[in-house]
């Protein structure tokens, strides 16, 4: 019986030191699904006398399926493990050759769907190439220059008409302490608890540096960084990424895109794309932004999109365009109803309706103006989000408890030892 006592006691302490162990020092796992990885062969990407890229249409559909897409083409010898992919696209709009002739042998082997696509209207019959549309409100080209006023208006106004909407956030990467720059992180905080979800804009890009030199993908991005701590720093937490559609075929960028798993794409058909291979990540939500004219008048739109509505114009012209796209009785999906990523050096979540800055939860359920914040960021050395220091406080409570709760078991086991011991001397 002494024995069953000391073993039941051991028995509890070693598991209350694994679960103790397991809570502490494993991280939790995430398990998620392969994306389907897929194949684009092509000799053009447009038709002769035609402004639109094909080949850019065919991508940014495969895009909002979250698909990996791989692009070749069809005159470079890539050597690659057809395989792999779990369906192919050939866009030959130019006249057949001998690369085309090799091109269909090789494909003889493979056991999986190849599309065949030799003009725009192929294209665009594909029924398979179309989704269900999932339709989303962007307010446009925010900056610090906007009228502030007449941008609260504007949230207010979206928030009465039960709106929850994503808002464009200028990057700033210079002159982050002036009051300016303050009074705007105050309207975009506003937004957020209003809501609002903020995607940061890619800086405007020039051919040329201040130098001469080109601008390079570093550069862009340090930029960008800089501009994301700028934000964060203030309280706004962006959820995802605004950038040209061309951007997507540059390399230097590539690293830059892929923080995130939000990309909001500016349209442009009469892009440019001339790469012999080139990676595509997929993305969880790749949403392109339409003109409200365009989507009004396009019944043909599908795939994830977002109505883009200037911000930077009177209150009544905004309030007129917003009445329009309700009396299409579109459907907007909220903004808090998607899952996002982003990471730059620090990240951010956006999961279940919460934000999360370096997986402590920073959500805004409730307006933090200028004041409540300066007298926040004074009271704390690192300038971090009070809520975090709560959650601190917590866990270092927890700790406290876990901790007592193993000297009392131990405690017990020492006096069991000692009372086993007086009876055995008896």
């Amino acid at each position: 019986m002494i024995y069953m006592n000391k073993c039941f006691i051991y028995r509890v302490i070693t598991i209350l030191i694994c679960f103790i162990g397991a809570e502490y020092f494993i991280n939790p796992m995430k398990c998620y699904g392969e994306n389907e990885k897929i194949l684009i062969l092509y000799d053009k990407s447009k038709e002769y006398g035609s402004e639109k890229n094909l080949l850019s249409a065919l991508v940014k559909s495969q895009l909002s399926k979250e698909k990996e897409i791989n692009i070749a083409k069809i005159n470079i010898n890539n050597s690659k493990d057809l395989g792999q992919y779990n369906e192919i696209f050939i866009l030959n709009i130019g006249e057949e050759n001998h690369s085309i002739e090799v091109l269909r042998e090789e494909l003889k082997s493979y056991e999986r769907k190849v599309d065949w696509i030799k003009k725009s209207s192929e294209l665009l019959d594909k029924k398979d190439l179309k989704l269900k549309a999932e339709t989303y409100f962007y307010l446009d080209n925010v900056t610090p220059f906007n009228d502030l006023n007449n941008l609260i208006g504007e949230v207010d106004y979206l928030k009465d008409k039960g709106i929850k909407f994503f808002i464009e956030a200028a990057p700033v990467f210079v002159n982050e302490n002036l009051k300016a720059m303050g009074r705007f992180s105050e309207a975009l905080r506003y937004a957020q608890a209003n809501g609002g979800k903020v995607i940061l804009k890619f800086p405007i890009i020039n051919s040329k540096g201040v130098n001469g030199t080109d601008t390079g993908g570093k550069i862009i991005g340090d930029k960008l960084k800089e501009a994301f701590k700028n934000y964060t720093n203030y309280w706004i937490y962006p959820v995802g990424i605004n950038a040209d559609e061309e951007f997507l075929y540059r390399e230097d960028l590539k690293n830059i895109l892929e923080s995130t798993n939000t990309l909001f794409l500016n349209y442009n058909e009469d892009i440019n794309i001339d790469i012999d291979n080139y990676e595509i990540k997929a993305y969880t939500n790749f949403i392109q932004k339409v003109d409200l004219n365009d989507y009004i008048n396009n019944e043909k739109i599908s795939g994830k999109n977002a109505i883009k509505i200037e911000s930077n114009c009177n209150l009544e012209e905004f309030k007129n365009n917003v009445d329009k796209v309700l009396s299409k009785e579109i459907n907007l999906i909220p903004s808090n109803k998607m899952s996002t990523y982003i990471k730059f050096e620090s990240e951010i979540k956006n999961d279940n309706v919460r934000v999360f800055f370096n997986n402590q939860e920073v959500t805004q359920d409730r307006f933090i103006n200028a004041e409540e914040y300066e007298n926040a960021v004074n009271k704390t050395i690192n300038k971090e989000n009070p809520i975090k220091e709560d959650l601190t406080l917590t866990n270092r409570r927890l700790e406290i408890f876990s901790g007592a709760a193993l000297i009392i078991f131990i405690g017990i086991l020492i006096i069991s030892r000692n009372i086993e011991r007086k009876r055995f001397f008896k």
